[in-house]
């Protein structure tokens, strides 16, 4: 038997996000403009390079995290 798994906020997939997204000058979960705010959301790897995810802070009310605002698949 295993130990329960603690429920995590969902984090946005790396792969689907800009690369403004990626290097911290948008919000990870919504890509508003983040200037000198925010707050670190997580540190994650990503083929083998570590990216530091930022986003808005608690103001920051994305539907979907993870998804581009405004761009369709």
């Amino acid at each position: 038997m295993s130990a329960p798994i603690a429920a995590t906020p969902s984090l946005p997939d790396i792969a689907r996000l800009r690369p403004r997204q990626q290097m911290a000058m948008e919000c990870a979960r919504c890509a508003r403009y983040l200037g000198p705010n925010g707050e670190v959301l997580c540190d994650v790897r990503h083929q083998g390079l570590l990216f530091r995810l930022w986003i808005c802070g608690p103001a920051c009310r994305s539907p979907t995290p993870g998804l581009r605002t405004g761009v369709e698949s």
